[in-house]
Order: structure tokens, then sequence, then C-alpha cells
């Protein structure tokens, strides 16, 4: 055949038909996004949409690998763009599952770093059991920053239904066991504000329970921030208040966070009299400022869920409050409260009201 007298439009339809497949994978790794008819697919995707979908995933989960830091942001971005730019469940199905199973690989803990960190990140659009998978190869990396990443992509996820109640289930089983183990602060905070966001009854249990147990954490270690309790607290009591605005009965959950509030309370009371009585000058540096204003604020927080509690479900009064900067009437405060939540209703013992050994 001669080319040279054949139209354009011809010789376009010419190249599409030899080149067929390949030359749809090779402009898919290559374009921006991929074609609208993906994206916005009204049906389960095909085997060629699928082979197109998965060529585009496969180039752009190559440039996370990459060390020219344009080509990692370019993959991260294309990734992360399709969500915005469908509408279709058929497509984010398909899609979520092809860039959960060539990312889970690349979490294993002796991988690059930088890899990890960002497949941690891209993890924050996955949905369903692709999330639910991701959590799990990475739940124990030996980087805070990746479980970071992936904690918060779990949050995110609850928080905008994008679990089912089995992988709601699935996820909150992960995140007990990393609130137990987890020593870096910054993670501590986005697991405990994950799981407040699960929307199932033993999530509040296991909230309450690790919101406890960090309470002999702080004892030993003073000089903790206390900013991811603040986090979880703050978020479960808002929990609390809208499922009581919904005429569920939570009073049971509610007696309990003021109970561990109040452990709480009394634990920062003493520290900051320490404090106090070793620094009679107040002549603080600025990290002993800023960790006398962390104790502060959880001081705070845990007042505001006692006066809460006690107006709104035990219906008692609560005591006066108080300047929480002031040791001496933070620890009268505690008394004061301590008296409180030993009577009706609450009936708590002074066992179950010590801080602990």
């Amino acid at each position: 055949m001669r080319f040279s007298r054949c139209p354009l439009w011809l010789l376009a339809a010419l190249c599409v038909a030899t080149l067929g497949a390949g030359g749809q994978l090779l402009l898919a790794q290559n374009q921006n996004s991929l074609p609208q008819p993906i994206l916005g697919a009204t049906a389960e995707l095909t085997p060629q949409e699928q082979t197109t979908v998965d060529a585009f995933v496969d180039a752009q989960v190559a440039r996370l690998q990459s060390d020219d830091p344009e080509q990692v942001a370019q993959g991260r971005s294309r990734l992360a763009e399709q969500y915005s730019l469908s509408t279709s469940q058929f497509f984010k199905d398909y899609y979520d599952q092809a860039i959960a199973t060539r990312i889970n690989p690349l979490l294993a803990p002796d991988g690059p770093l930088m890899t990890r960190l960002n497949v941690a990140i891209v993890s924050a659009k996955l949905s369903g059991q692709s999330l639910v998978t991701v959590l799990q190869a990475g739940e124990n990396d030996p980087s805070a920053a990746v479980r970071y990443w992936i904690a918060k992509a779990v949050g995110e996820a609850a928080k905008n239904n994008r679990l089912n109640k089995q992988e709601q289930q699935d996820v909150l089983d992960v995140m007990a066991r990393r609130l137990k183990a987890e020593d870096s602060s910054l993670v501590l905070e986005q697991v405990m504000l994950a799981m407040a966001e699960i929307d199932l009854p033993d999530a509040i249990r296991k909230v309450l329970e690790g919101l406890d147990a960090r309470v002999l954490f702080h004892k030993n270690n003073p000089d903790a921030r206390f900013k991811p309790v603040h986090g979880g607290m703050k978020q479960l009591w808002s929990k609390l208040i809208a499922l009581r605005s919904g005429s569920k009965n939570v009073d049971k959950e509610q007696f309990e966070l003021a109970r561990i509030a109040f452990r709480y309370y009394t634990l920062i009371a003493d520290q900051l009299a320490t404090t106090a009585a070793e620094n009679p000058d107040n002549k603080d540096d600025k990290e002993a400022q800023n960790t006398r204003q962390d104790k502060v604020a959880m001081a705070g927080i845990c007042s505001r869920v006692m006066d809460d509690v006690a107006r709104q479900v035990a219906r008692v009064t609560p005591p006066q409050p108080i300047d929480p900067y002031n040791p001496a009437e933070l620890r009268v405060s505690a008394y004061r409260w301590r008296e409180i939540l030993k009577a009706p209703p609450f009936k708590f013992t002074d066992e179950d009201l010590a801080v602990g050994e």
C-alpha cells in the first residue's frame, strides 16, 4: 500500500489498529490521567480496560521508587488525581485493588524508607479491603513516619465511611494492637483518632482501655507529652456526646471516660505541684514551659469531660472552675472531684480512681 496519497484520518486509524492494545498501554503509562470512558465506567471494567488501568498504575508505582523527587511527586499526584476525576464506583473498586496489589510488597521492612513512606502517603486514598491489606502490611513498620501515614489513612477512611463493618473490625483489631505497642506520640495520636472514628461499639471500649492504660505510662514518664491522649479523649468525648444526642444509652461509657479523665487530672495536679516545689521561682526554660502548657491543656480537657458527664448524665453539680495553672487549686479541685465520683450515681472506689503504681 502507498501511504503518500492516503487521507490523514485513514492513516490515524491504521496506526491505532496496528498498535492495538500495546499502543493503549503506552498511552496509559505516559498520560496524566486514565481515559474518561474508564474513569466514568458504568459497569465492571472489561479485561482490556483493566489492562489499561494496570499499566497506568505500574508506571506511577515505578515513579514512587525513583531516586528523582520530581518523578516521585508525579507518581503520587497522578495516582491520587484519578479519584477526584472519577465518580464511578466500578472504576474505584478496581483501581483500589490495582494499587494495593502493587504497593503492599513495597512495604517490606527492609525496603527503602522513602519508598515505604511514599506508599504510606498514597494509601490515604484507598478504601475497604485494599486499605486493610496495606495496614496489615505496614502496621509494624520500623519507621514511625510510615506508621503515622498509614494510621492517618485509616482515620480518614473511617471518617468518610469508606470501610464496611467487617473492614472496620479488621482495622480495629490492628489499631488495638498498635495502641499497646506504639512508642511514638505522633503515631499514637493518629491511632487513637482513627479508633475513635470507627463506628463499632467495641471501638469505644478499646479506646477507653487504651486511654486508661496510658495513665501509668505518663506517671512513669513525667516529661512525656499528653497531646496524643488529649486528642483521643477529645475525639471519643465528642463521639459519646453525638450518640447521647441521638438517644443512645452510653451512660456507662461516659461514666468510664469521666473516671479515666479523673486519673489523668489528679496525676497532672501532682506533677505540677512537684514541679512548682522544685522550681518555686518558676524560672523554666522553653522546653519546661511547653511541658507545663501541655499538662495544663490535658487537665483542661479532663475537667471539661468530667463537668459534662456530671451535669448532663449524672445530674450532679461539679466543683467551681479553678485556675489550672495553680497547682494548689488543681489539687483541691481533684479532691472535690474524687468525692463526687465516689458518691452516687458514679459510686467509684478509691481503687478505681487511683493513678496506680
